[in-house]
């Protein structure tokens, strides 16, 4: 039988989930999808984008799925700068929620065992798709 844990463990825990929560409160606007840098050529064959080195662009397109089909939008590029940090404000809020859930996960497990009994579920939470 395993040795039960301290509460020492289990403090640890705590401080470690009320940490992300308090990370959580700084998050801002958050979107969903990627944003692609995008250079493109008019089929001009005297124009200067026959060369690959020297395409039109930087364009920027802002891309998500929705309904199971991946849908697409041009952006400006003032606008891009703003997904670009809202896009990573949302990865940094699946991160934090993905440690939340594993912190929550061994603190169950360890709350359980203090009390002789398992643990049930999946073996790591599931974690949503990008």
């Amino acid at each position: 039988m395993t040795e039960p844990p301290s509460q020492g463990d289990l403090d640890r825990l705590r401080a470690d989930y009320q940490a992300l929560t308090a990370r959580l409160a700084e998050i801002g606007f958050t979107c969903e999808g990627s944003l692609i840098e995008r250079y493109t050529t008019c089929n001009n064959p005297h124009c200067r984008c026959a060369d690959p080195e020297q395409r039109h662009g930087p364009y920027w397109q802002l891309s998500w799925k929705r309904a199971g089909k991946t849908t697409s939008k041009i952006l400006p590029a003032q606008d891009a700068v703003l997904y670009r940090e809202w896009i990573a404000n949302r990865r940094t809020l699946e991160a934090a929620l993905d440690e939340m859930r594993d912190l929550s996960r061994q603190a169950t497990a360890q709350i359980l065992a203090s009390h002789d009994r398992p643990l049930h579920g999946p073996d790591r939470p599931r974690h949503r798709a990008a």
